[in-house]
């Protein structure tokens, strides 16, 4: 368990705030590139590099350096209690997603560096509020916060294991990712495991709008924090199942992305 937690600790601290790991951000920005027409591919070149990864952790590091007055709430989608887009300000992942695509939509009135800046940043965002651990809910309070919540193995030997505690944001940022091999992965590798599960529901994941896309993402919330309500906690047969679903979550949110900047770099 010692060995556990300090492999763990070390993950957290190396992968990006708001999203996933830098592997898996990475992952999701490959999959999403090779999903683009070669004018929208060309346009993206010209504005960010040959290398369509860079991006990842593009909002962190602005945040770090002082560069923007981006802040942690940009990373947050906030949905009201019938699960719609519910942001009354510009502190939501949601409505900078739009900005910016606005931006880049209209990129000929602006200069390259606030296009570059738009483009990803919308590549960010929409990475995080695919991650539920950003998602906040106006029926459950907790929902959005890095809030504790108890998880146990089970069983060993006959007897229940002892129920711990976890972070919120750790469990959907660091600990699925982990067990997929986020630590020892490529972006590529990852690529391979996304099409291989999920290629066959690229169109059906691509399917529909932005918000659309939200709300998607905020029904399966809704029914993980009623669990958790109920349950008071995650044990462990309930968070591997579901396991499948967070690797669905990357897979929509580079199938979408790929959709968004077809749609927008044209």
């Amino acid at each position: 368990m010692k060995k556990f937690l300090i492999i763990m600790v070390a993950l957290a601290v190396s992968f990006s705030a708001g999203a996933w790991s830098r592997n898996v951000d990475k992952g999701v920005l490959l999959l999403a590139s090779q999903n683009l027409s070669p004018k929208a591919q060309r346009i993206l070149s010209d504005y960010i590099g040959e290398d369509y990864t860079k991006p990842a952790g593009h909002l962190a590091w602005h945040r770090k350096n002082g560069r923007h007055l981006e802040t942690e709430g940009w990373h947050t989608l906030h949905l009201d209690k019938n699960l719609q887009p519910a942001a009354q300000d510009e502190n939501d992942a949601l409505v900078q997603i739009e900005k910016a695509l606005e931006i880049v939509k209209n990129r000929k009135k602006h200069r390259a560096e606030e296009v570059s800046f738009a483009i990803q940043t919308v590549m960010n965002l929409v990475i995080d509020m695919h991650n539920l651990s950003n998602v906040a809910l106006e029926k459950y309070p907790l929902s959005g916060t890095d809030f504790k919540f108890n998880t146990t193995k089970g069983t060993a030997g006959g007897k229940k294991a002892t129920v711990y505690q976890s972070s919120w944001k750790v469990h959907w940022t660091h600990r699925y990712p982990y067990f997929h091999g986020a630590g020892s992965y490529s972006p590529q590798m990852w690529v391979e495991e996304i099409e291989v599960i999920f290629g066959d529901k690229k169109a059906e994941f691509s399917a529909g709008t932005l918000r659309d896309w939200a709300v998607d993402i905020g029904n399966y919330s809704d029914h993980i924090y009623a669990l958790l309500e109920k349950n008071g906690g995650f044990f462990h047969p309930t968070i591997h199942a579901h396991d499948i679903f967070h690797m669905s979550c990357v897979a929509k949110a580079a199938y979408r992305l790929g959709t968004l900047l077809n749609q927008y770099l044209n």
